[in-house]
């Protein structure tokens, strides 16, 4: 049929971004990405889509800046995505299968047939009375294939044509098949006149006369009492209108899968641009982010989360009161965020994965400028309440949310962690307590042009007590201390 891909730039692309899950499962549940359906900023259908490409995120550039493109285009010809949503929405798919009894006089086998014909006609009058408006020239090579497809005749022309075959077929009502069995002590041949609901059908003798073929009108057989000739009949409708309804069916189904799909892509992209319309009516500077190599680099990054509850609660004034945050990272290293309670800690962490998603499905971000390396992988670890369902405790469950992050990480992976083991429990404790052993902490001043100093924290690599005290009992073995000594250490 045709295939306008309009999230891959080719089918290698796609089959490569496709093998895998590139987010944690609880990924959008951390984010609150779901307050977008519920602040009234996307449809349900709308965020199902979004949610669907969050699964397999594309670090690749290509795919972002090919989104990116398409997304433009369409924000720039709003009547040409609606008028494809629309017209793909009145495409029909197939009617339940079902499958006639040839014997039964009240179901004539040739009804199904005329059933997905009838269906092909409707379809085919929808393509006929399509009509696209297009504001701009598109710049995306696959937008202007696409237009070019749907305003031309060609494939138009095809399925009329084949439309016309189906119905000649239907309208004969011959089968061409011959069928031939010993009636008695004479061979005779039966002709099958008229695939229809019939239970009788003539037979054509050779008489007397061998030279002189006649037809008797009065010898009728009745299929339904001849198990030969029904046989024959069963085999001969598997052969011809089953067929041709399967034809039928998958021609169909090629039309409005295709079609369909292609509504499933523009709802994507409509989801991109009802964000990209939340932040105009809030007054909300947004940009397409660039991907880039190393660390991130973002001015003004606003939280998602915050936008769309203003937008939820139309209370614009709040809106213009959130404080845009700016970072600068080229090397992509450890970040530790800190500060007082409800300082806004956990909404900056959401913000900064929110736009990392956002800027890796080719959507605007709400900032005035973002630049960030596309990751492989992004994980979540959330302090959540305990769940009295299950039979792990709290802190059983984060271990074994942490195990099973772990081993999906990858390199060039992004984390995002908001308070894990935060438990009164003594083994929690201990468990933090060796973790600050493996990691020493910097702070750096950096002077700033009106005489303040600004500080930060670096994390470097440091040794486990566990590692530490390895290491001294090896060193007092291989002293000759004394090992009663080292045992009683």
């Amino acid at each position: 049929m045709f295939d306008f891909d309009l999230l891959y730039p080719s089918c290698e692309k796609r089959q490569e971004g496709r093998k895998c899950d590139r987010v944690s499962e609880r990924l959008t549940e951390d984010l609150q990405l779901e307050a977008l359906v519920e602040g009234g900023v996307l449809g349900r259908e709308q965020y199902g889509w979004m949610r669907e490409e969050i699964r397999y995120l594309p670090s690749d550039r290509e795919v972002i800046r090919y989104r990116q493109a398409v997304l433009t285009d369409l924000l720039n010809n709003p009547d040409f995505m609606e008028d494809c949503i629309k017209f793909c929405g009145r495409l029909k798919d197939n009617i339940p299968r079902k499958r006639y009894n040839i014997w039964e006089r009240q179901a004539p086998v040739y009804k199904n047939l005329e059933n997905y014909i009838e269906l092909l006609k409707e379809n085919y009058q929808v393509l006929c009375t399509a009509d696209f408006r297009v504001r701009k020239l598109f710049e995306s090579e696959v937008l202007r294939r696409m237009v070019s497809f749907l305003e031309g005749e060609e494939y138009k022309e095809y399925l009329k044509e084949i439309i016309g075959l189906l119905g000649e077929v239907l309208a004969a009502g011959a089968v061409g098949y011959r069928a031939e069995y010993t009636y008695g002590q004479v061979l005779k041949s039966v002709r099958i006149e008229r695939l229809y609901p019939e239970n009788t059908y003539r037979m054509k003798e050779t008489g007397v006369l061998r030279k002189k073929a006649v037809i008797d009108e009065g010898h009728l057989i009745k299929a339904g009492e001849n198990l030969i000739l029904r046989n024959n009949m069963d085999e001969i409708y598997a052969k011809t209108i089953v067929r041709l309804c399967d034809f039928a069916s998958r021609l169909n189904s090629a039309l409005v899968g295709a079609f369909k799909r292609l509504e499933r892509e523009l709802s994507y992209y409509r989801a991109g641009i009802e964000l990209y319309h939340m932040y105009r009516k809030l007054r909300i500077p947004a940009c397409l982010p660039q991907a880039a190599e190393g660390g991130a680099v973002f001015r003004q990054l606003y939280p998602v989360r915050l936008l769309v509850e203003c937008y939820g609660q139309g209370d614009w004034r709040r809106a213009g009161e959130i404080q845009g945050n700016d970072y600068s990272d080229g090397e992509g290293r450890t970040v530790i965020i800190t500060g007082f309670n409800s300082g806004g800690k956990t909404t900056f962490l959401q913000a900064a994965g929110s736009a990392q998603i956002l800027m890796q499905l080719g959507f605007h971000v709400p900032a005035v400028s973002y630049e960030a390396a596309p990751v492989s992988y992004i994980g979540s670890l959330f302090a959540n309440v305990e769940d009295i369902h299950t039979v792990h405790g709290k802190l059983e469950q984060e271990l074994l949310d942490i195990r099973r992050m772990a081993g999906q990480v990858r390199r060039g992976s992004l984390l995002l962690m908001n308070e894990i083991l935060a438990t009164t429990s003594e083994e929690g404790t201990e468990i933090m307590a060796e973790g600050e052993c493996a990691v020493n902490y910097v702070t750096e001043q950096y002077p700033e042009d009106d005489g303040s100093v600004r500080k930060t924290h670096r994390i470097i690599r440091g040794r486990p007590e566990k590692e530490i005290f390895e290491r001294e009992l090896v060193r007092r073995y291989l002293q000759g201390e004394n090992s009663a000594d080292a045992d009683d250490a």
